[in-house]
């Protein structure tokens, strides 16, 4: 009896160290931060336009997507602007959407070299009804210097180009580097 109850009492103590041990997680199971680059960012932003929209997108009719832009200068875009669009687009494709690419008729789409494709306002309505667009992806980014280490706030819009309505939005900041703006 007597050694039933020292085993059952050293069986106490040991399930409570055992129990009160810290144990390290491995790499593996740490939660590993976000990765924020342009791809993934434009990505998950596309993902969250589409499960968001106030109206429903015909995978049948074209979209355009407009080079992102500075907020400060609606005119200037960038390789962080150009190449936004060609993720978004390419997003958009990959869910099945019918993208009009720019690049391939310029006609009534405003191109300037170095700086990608834009979407002049007074010729959204033409656009739209010669190339039976039902929407236009636009967006606007802004570098962030207060509060904010090396970041950019970007907007992206869904627009429906015969109304100028916003169909749905997403406006997210991440951070990035300098060389991106160039």
């Amino acid at each position: 009896m007597k050694s039933l109850s020292i085993f059952i009492i050293s069986l106490f103590f040991l399930i409570s160290f055992f129990s009160c041990r810290h144990i390290e997680p491995s790499p593996e199971s740490l939660a590993t931060e976000k990765n924020s680059d342009i791809r993934t960012q434009n990505i998950e932003a596309v993902d969250e336009l589409l499960n968001n929209c106030n109206n429903q997108l015909s995978l049948k009719r074209p979209i355009i997507v407009a080079s992102l832009v500075s907020v400060d200068d609606i005119y200037k875009s960038s390789t962080y602007g150009r190449m936004s669009a060609e993720i978004i687009a390419n997003r958009l494709a990959q869910h099945g959407y019918s993208v009009k690419e720019l690049k391939m008729n310029q006609n009534r789409i405003y191109i300037k070299k170095g700086e990608g494709e834009f979407v002049l306002s007074r010729d959204l309505q033409n656009v739209a009804s010669k190339h039976d667009v039902q929407a236009v992806v636009v967006g606007t980014y802004a570098l962030l210097n207060e509060g904010y280490k090396d970041s950019v706030c970007v907007c992206l819009k869904i627009v429906d180009p015969i109304s100028n309505i916003i169909g749905c939005s997403k406006c997210y900041i991440f951070e990035t580097r300098h060389e991106n703006w160039e």
